[in-house]
């Protein structure tokens, strides 16, 4: 698994005036990128969180607002759809990624992919999302999930969550999905953030999966520690106003001891992460057990680290330029038809017009 970087926005609401011309962009801009370096790269470039800032900027959304995740991952899983270009996406917003189980199905079968391989696919999809729900807890609910797929297989996901009470998303990207790693994160920093996912707490994995099979046993130890640290606030009397304890210090309300059966069935702790019913407040129950008990190793530490082309729908710099989308969209379309007959001129203009700039 790589995890290739988050990336902050705020929330955006509001119609979007351009999506005809995204959608009509969409098409030739992604047939010109796979022709020039082929539908890894392509897939590839999606899960690198700058790159993919840089695209939603030529799509005409803001670089720090949410719709260029939401509605640009649409336009062009609009534009591309069956136009037989080597990439699929699966996936969107809300209800939409309750189907993108069935949607890889159906796209492993259009690009002739082993039954093994889509049933790792379809298993991969859901366990980044719980991944970036579940394992990783930075106060973010996921609230879209897009699976980008070629025909050999490669794979990029894009994930997004939602923190309403700070009115901001966070998105996250991944290459080629198989296991949990330690995540490479670009973003603004949070103070508090569990982090299950770092190669040094395997050990902490093993023991969450181990106190979940004892199941009844660890759900009493887990209600006597909460009783014991049921406390979410403190008085500071010199100031004579109330502070809320840190996230991290807050026990959970509630440990899933009816979910935690399925630790019995399952082989390790990612199986155990994508199990039914297995969520934030249990698996974070969990944890704490782990480390208030047996001294395991939790990690607190947020893993982050780390152009407009047509305008933007907010009038910032400038309101969006439609014709200009639709003119770039013909001169993008001409340049690789021209490619497939053996002139390749226009895409190398292109190219060398990019590194100019």
């Amino acid at each position: 698994m790589q995890k290739t970087g988050v990336a902050e926005l705020r929330l955006a609401q509001g119609p979007i005036p351009h999506y005809k011309e995204m959608v009509l962009l969409a098409e030739p801009l992604i047939e010109a990128l796979v022709s020039e370096f082929g539908t890894r790269e392509v897939i590839r470039r999606f899960s690198n969180p700058l790159w993919y800032q840089c695209l939603a900027c030529c799509f005409g959304f803001e670089y720090q607002f949410s719709g260029m995740t939401t509605v640009v991952i649409k336009a062009i899983k609009d534009g591309i759809k069956d136009k037989n270009l080597g990439i699929e996406i699966a996936g969107g917003k809300g209800k939409e990624s309750l189907g993108t189980p069935k949607e890889l199905e159906r796209l492993g079968e259009k690009f002739n992919l082993s039954d093994k391989k889509i049933k790792n696919i379809i298993f991969n999809s859901k366990l980044i999302s719980k991944v970036d729900n579940v394992a990783v807890q930075d106060s973010y609910s996921l609230y879209f999930h897009s699976f980008l797929l070629d025909e050999k297989g490669n794979s990029s996901i894009i994930n997004q969550g939602m923190n309403l009470r700070e009115g901001m998303v966070r998105r996250y990207h991944w290459f080629n999905p198989s296991s949990i790693s330690e995540s490479n994160i670009a973003g603004r920093k949070e103070k508090i953030v569990l982090d299950l996912t770092k190669e040094n707490e395997e050990e902490t994995r093993k023991l969450i999966l181990d106190l979940a099979r004892e199941g009844e046993k660890t759900a009493k130890t887990f209600l006597k520690l909460n009783r014991g640290t049921s406390q979410t606030n403190l008085y500071n009397f010199k100031e004579k106003k109330i502070i809320e304890l840190p996230y991290y210090l807050k026990f959970p309300e509630k440990l899933n001891a009816k979910a935690m059966e399925v630790a019995n069935n399952v082989k390790n702790f990612e199986e155990f992460l994508c199990s039914k019913g297995i969520g934030p407040s249990t698996m974070r129950g969990l944890a704490f057990v782990a480390n208030l008990v047996y001294g395991s190793n939790l990690s607190w530490k947020d893993p982050i680290k780390f152009c407009y082309a047509y305008g933007t729908k907010a009038g910032k710099p400038w309101m969006v330029q439609k014709k200009e989308m639709r003119e770039s969209a013909n001169i993008l379309k001409s340049a690789v038809e021209n490619a497939k007959i053996g002139d390749q001129r226009k895409l190398r203009i292109l190219k060398k017009l990019s590194e100019f700039v």
